[in-house]
């Protein structure tokens, strides 16, 4: 099955691409989104993560052709909503951590092929670009990643800075050489690391997977995960509980996003909060957005959450919460 929905949603995610090449006549559409020179290209090239179970590869190094394949953002955000979402042919999740004054975030290759020169970055208010690993130093590229590979980042903020509103963004690059192969496993590309713990096999670890909305024991990163969710037609509020956190999601038509929220209603943290959407089109899960960024949420916290996904629109949706045991 996971293997059918990673299929899927490759073919979906380059047939929007297509699509939009074909409309735009430009390289690099979408929400957004602009063609564009190399940006950033002598900035840190920092190495990828797979995880076990990826393809063999060659020992190719990463070699960008230059060319960029469009420069694609999210939404505005509010400082306290997460990002989760597809940006053309990059999976991208963020989220800002006040108390580090600290973006966090994590980027996965969709594509079918490599892509060169990754460069995530945040622009807060408009105009002032973070999107380097120190305050002030230059910007963060990564040489390269195969399909599924991901990499992580940390964008500090400079002493000072303040904000109202943040978009992030994401270039990459065609690759004239790149090692073969692919990343972890695709969908289970997430495995352990996230919390910390020995997640095993698939993105929902090897414990199995959990049934009824608490969920059963064995997600990513030895958290505690279902994926037996409600599914909800996709005009319809999803909420509910899980664990002990109490959830609530919809669907902007306006902005072809779901926003929702994440409450802690008790006395105790809850560790490694992150949620992901299931998008289902004539009964079928095809697309998983997310997850987020783990987060922990402290007693009475709400965490804000954003999601978007290629231009087309699904017709069902799952909401799918996780979190994990607190130390």
């Amino acid at each position: 099955m996971k293997q059918s929905i990673r299929l899927l949603k490759s073919i979906l995610v380059l047939s929007f691409a297509a699509l939009v090449a074909g409309c735009g006549g430009g390289g690099g559409g979408g929400e957004g989104s602009e063609a564009s020179g190399h940006e950033g290209s002598g900035g840190d090239g920092g190495g990828s993560e797979g995880g076990d179970g990826g393809g063999a590869a060659s020992d190719a190094p990463f070699v960008s052709s230059g060319r960029s394949l469009g420069i694609f953002e999210s939404l505005i955000l509010m400082p306290d909503e997460a990002y989760a979402g597809l940006l053309n042919d990059t999976e991208i999740a963020i989220s800002y951590d006040p108390a580090r004054r600290t973006f966090v975030g994590r980027v996965r290759n969709e594509a079918a092929g490599a892509v060169c020169d990754v460069s995530p970055a945040v622009e807060l208010d408009g105009w002032l670009r973070i999107a380097s690993l120190t305050p002030d130093g230059e910007d963060h590229v990564v040489d390269g990643l195969r399909p599924y590979d991901r990499t992580e980042f940390e964008f500090p903020l400079a002493q000072g800075t303040e904000f109202e509103e943040w978009v992030v963004m994401i270039e990459t690059f065609e690759c004239s050489s790149a090692p073969s192969g692919t990343g972890g496993g695709g969908e289970g590309g997430e495995g352990a690391g996230e919390h910390g713990g020995e997640g095993g096999g698939g993105e929902h670890g090897s414990g199995g997977e959990g049934s009824g909305e608490g969920g059963g024991e064995g997600s990513e990163g030895g958290g505690e995960g279902g994926e037996d969710d409600p599914t909800i037609p996709i005009m319809e509020v999803a909420s509910g509980t899980f664990g002990s956190a109490e959830y609530s999601f919809l669907f902007d038509m306006a902005d072809l996003a779901f926003r929702g929220t994440v409450h802690n209603p008790t006395a105790q943290s809850i560790c490694g909060s992150k949620t992901e959407i299931h998008m289902g089109l004539g009964g079928t899960s095809v697309v998983e957005l997310g997850p987020t960024v783990p987060a922990d949420l402290q007693p009475g916290e709400t965490f804000k959450v954003v999601m978007t996904a290629p231009a087309y629109m699904p017709d069902t949706y799952a909401v799918h919460p996780e979190s994990s045991q607190c130390p």
